[in-house]
This record gives structure tokens, C-alpha cells and sequence, in this order.
């Protein structure tokens, strides 16, 4: 039986290129499609020096392991973008991991 609050997730990994005026561009691109159960936490409030505090949302996400996965990408989620800060495979159980997520501001 499939949980109900399981989602299909696309987890997307950066590229950067050198525009034709020096900069650089970021785009993402597709690495997998994953069944994520996302538990999303309550937002609180970051601060940078010399910064007015922003709201940040945290969540986790448990999904079956996948050897691409790693920190720094980007998981979408109905439409909505979480950097991934961190992930443990084998959590909790073998086979499985976990993805520690942050809301990307839209």
C-alpha cells in the first residue's frame, strides 16, 4: 500500500556555465525521480550580519537510497524547491535515506 503522503519527487543537480559577458549562468538538471515522503518543519527565523532576519522552512525527506544523491542539489517537490544541506543513507533502515531540506526562496 502506498502512503499517502508519499510524493514524486524530481532531484535535480547544478551546472554552471560561463555567459558570453563573463558571468556565470546556473541551470539544473533532472539526476532522479524519487517517491519522497516529506515532513515539513515549522519556519524560524535566520540571520545574517547586517542582514533583516528571514523566514526559513526546514524538512525532511525519506526516500529508497539513490547513489546520485548528494548534498547540494535541489529536490522539487509539487512544484516547490528544497536544497538538500545534508543526506544519510541507511536511515532508517537499509536501503533507505534521509535528505535534511531548506525551503528556496520563491
Amino acid at each position: 500500500m502506498i502512503s499517502a503522503t508519499r510524493r514524486l519527487a524530481s532531484l535535480q543537480a547544478a551546472a554552471e556555465t560561463e555567459t558570453a559577458f563573463g558571468g556565470r549562468s546556473r541551470v539544473w538538471s533532472e539526476v532522479a525521480t524519487v517517491w519522497v515522503d516529506l515532513r515539513e518543519g515549522g519556519p524560524r527565523e535566520t540571520t545574517e550580519a547586517d542582514q533583516q532576519p528571514q523566514l526559513a522552512v526546514s524538512a525532511e525527506a525519506e526516500a529508497r537510497d539513490h547513489p546520485s544523491a548528494a548534498a547540494g542539489q535541489r529536490l522539487v517537490v509539487s512544484g516547490d524547491g528544497w536544497r538538500v544541506l545534508r543526506l544519510i543513507r541507511g536511515i532508517p533502515k537499509p536501503g533507505r535515506m534521509t535528505l535534511y531540506l531548506e525551503k528556496e526562496p520563491s
